[in-house]
């Protein structure tokens, strides 16, 4: 035991603002970390944070003692609850003592900052827009009642197809950081809608247009069969990670995400993820995008995986 105070690995992986760790999740900075430090710097951890947590059983209490052992926010890392975190992290330091194989490689999570792969759109102009959304939710209009009905279907429903008409453009993004090289546009006349819910009036449940853009002009043969296989994931992922809604820190995308839906919605989306992640490496991207998912990290695979974590490790509402 190295007698200091401040935890290494909670500093460096969350010893600061948020933004500036935005290309990950707070998980992903702990396990980097781990990877630093190792067995041996996993054990000096254990040992300052059982001292430092050893009778503070109150949330203010615990989130001074983290803020006191290196962490620089005011918010849990991940859920509602600084004691149900800290409790996580105490788990996984005492899980990389006991069983070393457990941490990470270092070639396991890539280094950051890291470039996501970014799609984009351009639309031609707001009538575009309009027309998209009258025809998509027209098309599916048994979609849309079907989703009102069923409070625990998300806030959220992604709508895509070809509406006759031109849209705009399709863009891609380079993948580097801040978005801002334009790779390819391509012209397009399929779009995407996402639909948000609104509270239940005395007309009964309704919705309002949260998003709506241009969207590739060609799929996957298998797209329209993996969004009605996978339901919850194509309202998560095409509701909230779509060209309209995306910002240059995906994960800040997510945590809306997790925030502002039902708890029994994102047990859905935990439940669809190993299905999902049953694809092959190389449908594997297909498939998030045919789910209308605008951001890819470098690890997509490991990204998916720590998403359907946090939404079963954690508390969100």
């Amino acid at each position: 035991m190295t007698g200091r105070s401040t935890d290494a690995i909670l500093s460096w992986a969350l010893g600061h603002d948020m933004d500036l760790i935005a290309t990950t999740s707070p998980r992903e900075a702990i396990e980097r970390e781990l990877t630093v430090a190792g067995a041996a710097g996993a054990a000096d951890s254990l040992a300052l944070w059982e001292r430092a947590t050893a009778g503070v059983d109150t949330e203010e209490g615990m989130r001074t003692t983290a803020n006191n052992l290196g962490v620089g926010l005011w918010d849990p890392p991940d859920g509602n609850s600084w004691l149900a975190w800290m409790a996580w992290y105490g788990e996984r330091l005492r899980e990389a003592v006991e069983d070393p194989t457990t941490i990470l490689s270092p070639d396991a999570v890539p280094e950051w900052p890291y470039p996501w792969k970014v799609r984009d759109s351009a639309a031609v102009s707001a009538d575009s827009l309009r027309h998209a959304v009258r025809v998509l939710t027209a098309r599916h209009r048994e979609e849309v009642r079907d989703w009102l009905a069923d409070p625990d279907a998300g806030t959220r429903l992604h709508l895509v197809g070809d509406v006759g008409a031109l849209v705009g453009q399709a863009v891609r993004r380079a993948p580097l950081p801040g978005r801002d090289v334009v790779a390819s546009g391509v012209e397009t006349t399929r779009a995407a809608v996402v639909l948000r819910r609104l509270a239940a009036a005395e007309a009964g449940p309704a919705w309002e247009v949260a998003a709506v853009h241009a969207a590739e002009p060609w799929e996957h043969p298998s797209a329209a069969s993996w969004r009605r296989e996978l339901p919850a994931l194509t309202s998560f992922l095409g509701g909230w990670f779509n060209a309209a809604d995306l910002i240059d820190e995906p994960d800040w995308n997510e945590r809306q995400a997790l925030r502002a839906e039902p708890v029994a919605f994102l047990d859905r989306v935990a439940a669809e993820v190993p299905r999902l992640l049953a694809r092959s490496d190389l449908d594997l991207p297909a498939a998030v995008e045919a789910l209308g998912c605008y951001a890819e990290p470098p690890h997509l695979r490991r990204w998916l995986g720590w998403l359907a974590w946090r939404i079963q490790r954690f508390d969100w509402g």
